[in-house]
């Protein structure tokens, strides 16, 4: 009776190592763990990489005790697409850093150096993300992300809506051309075809 017991206890054993080895064959890599054999995934005993060593090794997110391991995808940022848009003041071509391009209609470009170019003293408050460029006896006020600015001359002061807010671009402050240029006395025109915008003081 005592070797039948035996026997069985042996018998239970080997079909159990038996199992366990069909389910996970072949060697485990250094982290303690192998990818499923299809033989495995088609009895459903695992699905994907798994560790043996009950902790997965140093890889973060792993998981214990053979189970299924899968890393997640990354998802690609995809940054947005801007029309470039070319810049002549008095018909000499203007060349920005970053370059001017069109948003929803407006055409923004760099803060200093389109006020600069236009005769302009300009200031930046970071406190309060407010563009103030001063001009004879003009002043002019763009906030960040606010399409309210204010135009003040001899002291007359007045609220414009702005298309499109200033922003900030590439570390960059960008601001709407057409109306910095206008409100320093600037004409402008836009040719939409050529996506060319021709600046002109004279």
């Amino acid at each position: 009776m005592k070797k039948l017991v035996l026997l069985m206890a042996m018998l239970t054993l080997f079909f159990t190592t038996a199992s366990i080895a069909s389910a996970h064959p072949g060697r485990l890599d250094s982290n303690g763990g192998h990818n499923c054999s299809d033989k495995s995934k088609a009895k459903g005993l695992c699905s994907g990489y798994h560790y043996h060593n009950g902790n997965g090794g140093n890889n973060a997110g792993s998981s214990s005790g053979g189970q299924s391991y899968s890393a997640p995808t990354p998802k690609a940022t995809v940054a947005p697409v801007l029309t470039k848009v070319a810049v002549y003041l008095n018909d000499v071509k203007q060349n920005y850093t970053p370059g001017a391009y069109m948003k929803n209609g407006t055409t923004l470009v760099p803060m200093k150096a389109i006020f600069e170019s236009l005769g302009a003293t300009v200031s930046y408050d970071n406190a309060t993300k407010k563009v103030t460029a001063t001009k004879d006896s003009k002043k002019i006020v763009i906030g960040v992300g606010n399409k309210t600015a204010y135009v003040d001359t001899n002291g007359s002061a007045s609220t414009i809506t702005l298309s499109h807010p200033a922003e900030i671009y590439q570390g960059t402050t960008m601001v709407p051309l057409r109306f910095v240029s206008q409100a320093l006395g600037a004409n402008v025109t836009f040719d939409e075809a050529a996506l060319v915008v021709y600046i002109s003081t004279k």
